[in-house]
């Protein structure tokens, strides 16, 4: 069910929300609302991917040494 919501924008973000409403659904009725719901689940996306990007680099940073070890060069031309 939809909800009724009352929004305040600036003039820039209220000509630019109308312009993009009228341009991708060719202001028919509830583009307005389309935009902004489409606006949510990006920002929602991006904010997944953000915070997943940020645990690959604590993991990355938190890992250890990976590698043979130690060897002599005999060892590495198998003499």
């Amino acid at each position: 069910m939809a909800k009724q919501v009352v929004l305040s924008l600036e003039d820039k973000y209220d000509e630019k929300l109308r312009r993009l409403a009228k341009d991708l659904y060719n202001g028919k009725k509830g583009a307005m609302s389309e935009v902004v719901e489409k606006g949510l689940d990006l920002v929602e996306e991006e904010s997944r991917r953000d915070e997943a990007y940020k645990k690959l680099l604590r993991k990355v940073r938190n890992a250890g040494a990976v590698g043979i070890g130690k060897f002599k060069r005999e060892e590495a031309y198998a003499r």
